[in-house]
């Protein structure tokens, strides 16, 4: 059995502004810096230690890797399959913005169809599982980005079956639709800001809370 700790990056300047990211670049604040030391810290006082740290590959997951792995000292690796869901045409836009858009023909995605903006924001945002299949459009569905975010950890698992303690730095949307998927009982409310959520892994039970 593997004790998997899913932390998602510190506060970044498109958190801070209001801004969808998913797979376009964005730096961490100086409060998102401090964020990741403290999770680090608390991590430490809790005696538990990474015998490895998986990270997504984009920026600011890898600037709070590091400074995790500054402080619990171990080994970080990176894998292009823990980077958020791409929210496609709507990355860098502002949610005020999109939430204001009305779509003339409706906008179909995932068998739904939505007329504003507002709707298909809130059922991005929905823990609902009916809406799995959504994608912004040139963009990934949330089912897709979490079966690539969770087989990545797989993987590495299994190629290092010996794991007792893994780090996983990535995103709140991923790391929400993991947590969704497998333990949706546990999740009340959006991942926050350098927060870690434990679970596990086992060769055959798989995932579970």
């Amino acid at each position: 059995m593997t004790r998997i700790y899913l932390i998602r990056h510190g506060e970044t300047f498109f958190n801070k502004e209001h801004k969808i990211a998913g797979q376009i670049e964005t730096d961490l604040t100086e409060l998102g810096k401090k964020q990741a030391l403290d999770c680090a810290l608390n991590l430490k006082n809790q005696n538990i230690k990474f015998d490895a740290i998986l990270c997504s590959t984009l920026k600011r997951a890898k600037d709070t890797a590091e400074i995790i792995a500054s402080v619990i000292e171990a080994p970080v690796f990176y894998d292009d399959n823990l980077k958020e869901f791409s929210n496609g045409v709507y990355e860098g836009v502002q949610v005020e913005d999109l939430q204001k858009m009305v779509f003339n023909p409706p906008y179909q995605t995932g068998g739904f169809e939505f007329s504003s903006g507002a709707d298909l924001y809130a059922a991005y945002s929905s823990f609902d599982a009916k809406y799995d299949g959504l994608s912004y459009p040139k963009g990934e569905s949330k089912k897709a980005a979490c079966n690539r975010f969770m087989n990545a950890i797989e993987r590495y698992l299994d190629a290092h079956p010996n794991t007792q303690n893994l780090g996983v730095v990535a995103h709140g949307a991923v790391i929400r639709f993991m947590l969704l998927k497998i333990c949706p009982e546990t999740l009340k409310e959006k991942i926050k800001n350098a927060e870690a959520r434990v679970v596990y892994y086992g060769k055959y039970r798989g995932f579970y809370a």
